[in-house]
C-alpha cells in the first residue's frame, strides 16, 4: 500500500500547488518499506493562501528559495510512485482533494495525469472508510463529537483513537496518522476493510452494483452522512460507465413506474430525490445488502418489501430507459444554461478533457516535449494545436528555464501572470489583493502568529511590486 499526503498552497484543487509530499510504501501488515518526503518552492504564477501557510507551517524561506521547483518535485514523486506501483494509493480525503491536485500537477508538468488509477493501481480513501465504519460497524473506532455532530477531521480522530499525531498538517505526519487509523479499522472492522478493497476500479464496482438485487450506499452531502439502500437503474448517458443512476428504495416505485416522461422527471428529481447519481471513479462507499440491518429507516420498511421494490425497478426496462432519457435531457439543460462567457473558463478547467481527447498530432508533440531539453521545448510548444497544452507548456518553460523563451514570449507570459495575480476581480485562485485582505482578516484573530503574517505581508508586497513592473 502507498499512504500519501500533500501540503498545498491553498484549498482549490485546480489552481493551488503541492508544497510538500509525504509518502510511505508498506506491505499488507503496514510495515514501512520505503519513504518519500519532499518540499518545493512556490511557482511564479501562484500566491499561497496565508491561512493555509499558518496551518501547514510552510516557511517563507521555502516559498522563496527552496532548491527544488514544483516541476522537480512532481518528477521525483512520479518516479517514486511508478517504482512503488502497482499498489493501493491510500490517503485521508485523498480521492476528493489530493488525487485531484496530483492530476493537475502531473498534467501541468506534461506527464500522464491518471497515475493512481492505471497500470494495476487502485485507490482507498480512509476518510470514506472511517465514515462508513461509524455507520456500519459503529463500535470499531471512536468518533469525536462537536455538539451532536460527528467530526471526521484526522487530527481529532487520531486523538480519540490514541494515535500519535504530534505533527498534524505536516505531510509525513498526516501520512503516519492515516496509516495508524487504517491499521485500527482493518483490525476492528475487517469485513468493511475487505469490502473497500475488493474492487480495483470503478468498472468492477459498477458491475457489482449492476448484478446485485440492491446495495447499501453511503454519501456525504451538506456536511452530513446519508445511508441508502438502492438498486441499479442505468449508467449515465453522458459520463458512461463512470457514473450510474440508482433508485432510492426508501421510496415506493409503484406510483412512479408508469408515469409519462414529464411527470416522471418531476417525481424523481423533486425533493426528496429518488434517483441517486453515483460517481464510480471516486470509489464510493458501496456495500452489499448484508449490511442492510444498519439502515434504520429501511429496516422499518422491511427487507422483503425492499427486495420487491428493487425487483419492480430492475425488471421494468421502460422505466430504466425513461430515467436514461431524463438524465440526458438534464445534462443538456445544464450545458445550455451554463455561462458561455469565455472569462468564466480557465485552462485548468480543461485538464481532463484535454487529456482524454488529445489529437494524434498533439500526442506526438507531447511525447517529444517530455523528452526534449528546455531550448527544444521552447521551439516545440507553439506546435501544439490545443491552446491548453500551449498555455501550460509556455508556463512550464518560463518556470524552469525562462531564458529559453524569446524576448516577446517572455514579455507576454510575465504580463499574463501579472494580470492573473493582480486582478481585483473575484477569481477561483488566490490573487495578491485577496491574500492581503486575508492577512488583515487573520490579524484580527488574537491567536494567530502575528510575526509570520507580518513577514508574509512583506513577501506579498514584494510580489506585488515585481508583477506591477510586468504589466
Amino acid at each position: 500500500m502507498i499512504f500519501y499526503d500533500f501540503e498545498t498552497s491553498g484549498k482549490n484543487k485546480d489552481f493551488d500547488q503541492i508544497l510538500q509530499i509525504g509518502g510511505v510504501l508498506t506491505d499488507s501488515n503496514f510495515q514501512i518499506k520505503d519513504k518519500i518526503n519532499i518540499s518545493c518552492r512556490l511557482k511564479k504564477d501562484t500566491v499561497a493562501s496565508p491561512e493555509a501557510l499558518l496551518i501547514n507551517k510552510v516557511s517563507i524561506d521555502q516559498l522563496k528559495s527552496n532548491e527544488i521547483s514544483h516541476y522537480s518535485l512532481i518528477e521525483k514523486l512520479k518516479n517514486k510512485f511508478e517504482e512503488w506501483s502497482p499498489a493501493c494509493f491510500t490517503g485521508f480525503n485523498s480521492i476528493s482533494f489530493d488525487e485531484e491536485v496530483l492530476r493537475q500537477g502531473l498534467f501541468k508538468s506534461f506527464n500522464f495525469p491518471y497515475l493512481t488509477s492505471s497500470k494495476g493501481n487502485r485507490k482507498l480513501d480512509i476518510l470514506k472508510l472511517a465514515r462508513a465504519t461509524s455507520s456500519f460497524s459503529p463500535n470499531s473506532i471512536a468518533v469525536p463529537l462537536e455538539g451532536n455532530k460527528q467530526v471526521f477531521r484526522l487530527e481529532e480522530l487520531s486523538k480519540v483513537n490514541q494515535i500519535d499525531h504530534k505533527n498534524a498538517h505536516d505531510a509525513i505526519g498526516d501520512v503516519m496518522a492515516t496509516m495508524e487509523l487504517a491499521k485500527k479499522i482493518k483490525k476492528s472492522a475487517p469485513d468493511l476493510w475487505n469490502s473497500f478493497l475488493i474492487y480495483k476500479n470503478g468498472d468492477e464496482l459498477g458491475k457489482k452494483i449492476f448484478n446485485e438485487d440492491f446495495f447499501c450506499y453511503q454519501d456525504f452531502m451538506f456536511g452530513k452522512i446519508f445511508n441508502f439502500a438502492a438498486t441499479y437503474v442505468c449508467f449515465h448517458p453522458v459520463y458512461g460507465k463512470s457514473w450510474l443512476a440508482a433508485f432510492d428504495l426508501k421510496h415506493d416505485p409503484r406510483p412512479i413506474i408508469d408515469l409519462n416522461f414529464s411527470e416522471m422527471k418531476s417525481a424523481l428529481f423533486s425533493t426528496p430525490t429518488k434517483i441517486r447519481q453515483i460517481s464510480l471513479n471516486k470509489m464510493p462507499a458501496v456495500l452489499s445488502k448484508d449490511h442492510f440491518n444498519s439502515l434504520e429507516e429501511y429496516k422499518e420498511i422491511g427487507f422483503e418489501e425492499i427486495l420487491k421494490r428493487a425487483k419492480i425497478v430492475k425488471e421494468n426496462q421502460d422505466f430504466c430507459n425513461k430515467v436514461f432519457e431524463i438524465l440526458a435531457e438534464k445534462a443538456k439543460e445544464k450545458q445550455d444554461t451554463s455561462s458561455q462567457d469565455e472569462q468564466d473558463y480557465f485552462p485548468e478547467d480543461f485538464m481532463h478533457q484535454t487529456s482524454i481527447n488529445m489529437s494524434k498530432e498533439d500526442k506526438s508533440i507531447f511525447y517529444k516535449f517530455q523528452n526534449s531539453d528546455w531550448d527544444e521545448k521552447a521551439k516545440l510548444y507553439n506546435s501544439f494545436q490545443n491552446d491548453v497544452l500551449k498555455h501550460f507548456a509556455r508556463l512550464l518553460i518560463y518556470e524552469e528555464n525562462p531564458d529559453s523563451l524569446i524576448k516577446e514570449e517572455l514579455i507576454l507570459v510575465k504580463k499574463e501572470i501579472a494580470e492573473k495575480l493582480l486582478t481585483t476581480e473575484q477569481k477561483p485562485w488566490i490573487t495578491i489583493p485577496e491574500a492581503m485582505k486575508e492577512i488583515d482578516d487573520l490579524r484580527a484573530n488574537e491567536s494567530t502568529d502575528k510575526k509570520f503574517l507580518s513577514d508574509y505581508d512583506l513577501f506579498i508586497q514584494d510580489l506585488e511590486s515585481l508583477h506591477k513592473k510586468n504589466l
